[in-house]
């Protein structure tokens, strides 16, 4: 083999990993949201702060009342701006299969690793007959909540649910 077809084959084979590197870089350079699920009481410390805690933790200056919870954090590399809430219907209701919420923490520029929450205390959140939760963007994106975890947080919410009637029955 040659010098000049070495260095051919070294320079084809150099640009095609470049431009490969390249392709993959310019893919992955967008924004992504990841938002999570839970259950939470909000607890307020004594320096005056309120934070959130498992339902289930025995703190104090926690209150009664469960918050369907929602955190959501920009795992992507570009800013994001999250301008609403909603989600779906497995079965119509009023004859409409989707619902808005009105969240309280957005509209809300969230810049690479940036987080934020929703709390909201409306159980319906988490009913039967929800199919999908789900933040959107300006560009009407839906970031949405995983199936594995809304079905978990719904196994929880009857939980509390049952709960909460039984001690309005006492």
């Amino acid at each position: 083999m040659s010098l000049t077809a070495f260095l051919a084959t070294y320079g084809a084979l150099l640009s095609s990993v470049a431009l490969g590197w390249n392709l993959y870089r310019d893919l992955r350079d967008r924004a992504s949201v990841k938002v999570r699920l839970s259950l939470k009481r909000i607890a307020t410390s004594t320096d005056g702060r309120q934070y959130a805690v498992a339902p289930d933790l025995n703190v104090a200056d926690t209150t009664e009342q469960v918050f369907v919870y929602l955190s959501i954090t920009n795992v992507g590399r570009r800013p994001v701006k999250l301008v609403g809430m909603g989600g779906t219907y497995k079965r119509p209701v009023n004859g409409k299969s989707s619902f808005q919420v009105a969240a309280v923490n957005v509209p809300k520029l969230l810049s690479e690793g940036e987080d934020t929450f929703e709390f909201n205390p409306d159980f319906v959140l988490v009913s039967e007959n929800v199919k999908s939760l789900y933040m959107y963007d300006t560009t009407h994106k839906e970031w949405k909540v995983g199936r594995r975890n809304l079905r978990l947080v719904k196994e929880q919410a009857k939980q509390y649910e049952n709960q909460s009637v039984m001690e309005r029955e006492e």
